[in-house]
């Protein structure tokens, strides 16, 4: 399996296909906006939150890994939970399922030695590192939905975890 084979294989277990974790379309699967909204307390992330940012960072490091430029960030990382396009619950999910699916597609199409690139000129990462920790990055926070799903009650542990 070569390295690029390993990353996506990464992708399409935190994008839709159940492993060892469930996969983001399995943990949204069935959340209504009212579910998706909701928060155990003002200083937790909803679920929609969550959403929100990831598409947030999957996004930017697609534009980086495409050599498209991205906005200079204003403010810091919990302004990236925030829902800045206005989106309802339906298009912020079709927005993140579309970026995974374009993140997939592009990294399936690239040549083995981007991978040992620098995420970007600052930086001393290289793609292969800063592409598998954007897969844990999003595993940890598909756990988390999962997590407040189970608190809320809208968890059907026929989803994979129970």
């Amino acid at each position: 399996m070569s390295r690029i084979d390993v990353i996506l294989e990464q992708f399409l277990f935190t994008h839709n296909k159940n492993g060892w974790f469930v996969s983001f379309q399995s943990a949204i699967a069935g959340v209504t906006p009212k579910q998706a909204e909701w928060k155990k307390s003002e200083s937790d992330n909803s679920i929609w939150e969550l959403v929100n940012h990831l598409v947030f960072w999957n996004e930017y490091c697609l534009n980086q890994f495409k050599g498209i430029p991205n906005p200079k960030m204003e403010g810091n990382n919990d302004l990236t939970f925030f829902n800045k396009g206005d989106l309802g619950w339906e298009e912020t999910v079709a927005r993140l399922n579309d970026v995974m699916t374009d993140c997939y597609e592009t990294i399936q199409s690239c040549e083995d030695d981007k991978l040992d690139e620098p995420f970007n000129p600052e930086s001393k990462s290289s793609w292969i590192t800063t592409l598998s920790s954007l897969t844990l990055h999003n595993a940890y926070h598909i756990g988390q939905i999962v997590t407040l799903r189970k608190i809320q009650g809208s968890w059907d542990k026929e989803q994979g975890v129970s």
